[in-house]
Protein backbone atom coordinates (compact mmCIF):
# COMPACT_ATOMS: atom_id res chain seq x y z
CA UNK A 1 0.00 0.00 0.00
CA UNK A 2 1.35 3.15 -0.60
CA UNK A 3 1.41 6.88 1.22
CA UNK A 4 1.94 7.72 4.60
CA UNK A 5 2.13 4.38 7.12
CA UNK A 6 3.17 4.09 11.03
CA UNK A 7 3.47 0.74 12.44
CA UNK A 8 3.04 -0.47 16.02
CA UNK A 9 3.17 -3.26 17.84
CA UNK A 10 0.44 -5.02 20.67
CA UNK A 11 1.54 -7.68 22.91
CA UNK A 12 -0.39 -10.17 24.80
CA UNK A 13 1.23 -12.33 27.45
CA UNK A 14 -0.20 -15.68 27.41
CA UNK A 15 -0.35 -17.27 31.06
CA UNK A 16 -1.59 -20.01 33.00
CA UNK A 17 -4.60 -19.28 35.35
CA UNK A 18 -3.53 -18.13 38.59
CA UNK A 19 -2.23 -20.92 41.26
CA UNK A 20 -2.33 -20.57 44.93
CA UNK A 21 1.05 -20.64 46.98
CA UNK A 22 -0.45 -20.32 50.34
CA UNK A 23 -1.56 -17.19 52.89
CA UNK A 24 -3.62 -15.71 50.10
CA UNK A 25 -0.83 -15.12 47.96
CA UNK A 26 -0.96 -16.67 43.96
CA UNK A 27 0.89 -16.54 41.50
CA UNK A 28 0.72 -16.79 37.54
CA UNK A 29 3.03 -18.36 35.33
CA UNK A 30 4.22 -17.16 31.44
CA UNK A 31 5.24 -19.16 29.03
CA UNK A 32 5.19 -16.90 25.84
CA UNK A 33 3.83 -13.77 24.28
CA UNK A 34 1.98 -12.76 20.70
CA UNK A 35 2.84 -9.81 19.25
CA UNK A 36 1.22 -8.46 16.39
CA UNK A 37 2.29 -5.49 14.15
CA UNK A 38 -0.76 -2.84 13.61
CA UNK A 39 0.07 -0.35 10.33
CA UNK A 40 -2.08 2.78 10.23
CA UNK A 41 -2.33 4.54 7.24
CA UNK A 42 -3.21 8.27 6.34
CA UNK A 43 -3.90 8.17 2.78
CA UNK A 44 -3.61 5.70 0.61
CA UNK A 45 -4.98 4.48 -3.80
CA UNK A 46 -4.39 0.87 -2.46
CA UNK A 47 -5.95 -1.25 -0.14
CA UNK A 48 -5.36 -4.68 0.80
CA UNK A 49 -7.02 -7.64 -1.06
CA UNK A 50 -9.30 -10.46 0.08
CA UNK A 51 -6.30 -12.85 -0.58
CA UNK A 52 -4.40 -10.92 1.85
CA UNK A 53 -6.59 -12.29 4.87
CA UNK A 54 -5.60 -14.56 7.39
CA UNK A 55 -7.80 -18.20 6.34
CA UNK A 56 -6.23 -17.71 2.99
CA UNK A 57 -3.22 -19.75 2.00
CA UNK A 58 -0.43 -17.04 2.42
CA UNK A 59 -2.43 -14.16 3.64
CA UNK A 60 -1.62 -12.45 6.79
CA UNK A 61 -3.97 -9.86 7.70
CA UNK A 62 -5.92 -10.88 10.62
CA UNK A 63 -8.44 -7.72 10.33
CA UNK A 64 -8.80 -4.60 8.22
CA UNK A 65 -10.61 -1.10 8.44
CA UNK A 66 -11.00 1.34 5.73
CA UNK A 67 -12.62 4.66 4.89
CA UNK A 68 -13.13 6.46 2.15
CA UNK A 69 -11.45 9.61 2.04
CA UNK A 70 -13.93 12.87 0.37
CA UNK A 71 -11.15 13.51 -1.92
CA UNK A 72 -9.23 12.28 -5.12
CA UNK A 73 -5.89 11.65 -6.14
CA UNK A 74 -4.45 13.61 -8.98
CA UNK A 75 -5.21 10.74 -11.78
CA UNK A 76 -8.97 10.57 -9.93
CA UNK A 77 -8.96 7.38 -7.86
CA UNK A 78 -10.28 7.02 -4.47
CA UNK A 79 -8.42 7.79 -1.42
CA UNK A 80 -8.39 5.39 1.88
CA UNK A 81 -7.56 5.61 5.63
CA UNK A 82 -7.42 2.58 7.79
CA UNK A 83 -5.05 0.04 9.14
CA UNK A 84 -4.49 -3.33 8.96
CA UNK A 85 -3.17 -6.09 11.95
CA UNK A 86 -1.29 -8.44 11.15
CA UNK A 87 -0.68 -12.37 12.43
CA UNK A 88 0.39 -12.83 15.54
CA UNK A 89 4.32 -13.49 15.98
CA UNK A 90 4.58 -16.12 18.70
CA UNK A 91 7.18 -14.90 21.47
CA UNK A 92 8.54 -17.97 23.62
CA UNK A 93 9.08 -17.56 27.41
CA UNK A 94 12.84 -17.00 27.38
CA UNK A 95 12.60 -13.36 25.70
CA UNK A 96 10.26 -12.43 28.99
CA UNK A 97 12.45 -10.87 31.76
Amino acid sequence: MDGDSYPSYTYKLRSTGPTPTGGGSFITQSFGIDKSRIVTYTATSTINRSDDMAGIPGGIYISASWQRLPYLTQGGGQVFSGNTVEKPVWWDQDVIT
